[in-house]
C-alpha cells in the first residue's frame, strides 16, 4: 500500500511539474504569448456571446411576463398589485 501511495504521489508531482513547465513556456516565449493572445481573444468572444444570450433571455423573460400580465383580467390584477 505504501508503494502504491508513493507511485501515485510521484505521478502527481510529475504531472504538476509538466503543467508548470508548459505554463512557463506559454508565458515566457513569443509563440506562447501568441497562443495566450489567441486564447484570450477566444475567451472574450465567448464572453460576448454569453452576454448576448443573457440579454436575449432577459428580453424573452420580460416579454413573457408582459404577455401573462395582459392575459390576466383587470379584476384579478388588483389582488396581485404591489
Amino acid at each position: 500500500m505504501k508503494r502504491v501511495m508513493k507511485t501515485i504521489g510521484t505521478t502527481l508531482l510529475a504531472i504538476g511539474l509538466m503543467g508548470i513547465g508548459l505554463a512557463g513556456f506559454l508565458f515566457f516565449t513569443s509563440p506562447g504569448q501568441a497562443s495566450l493572445s489567441q486564447l484570450s481573444l477566444a475567451a472574450l468572444q465567448v464572453e460576448q456571446q454569453m452576454e448576448q444570450v443573457d440579454t436575449k433571455w432577459d428580453e424573452w423573460e420580460d416579454d413573457l411576463e408582459r404577455r401573462i400580465e395582459q392575459a390576466v383580467p383587470e379584476g384579478v390584477r388588483l389582488f396581485f398589485a404591489d
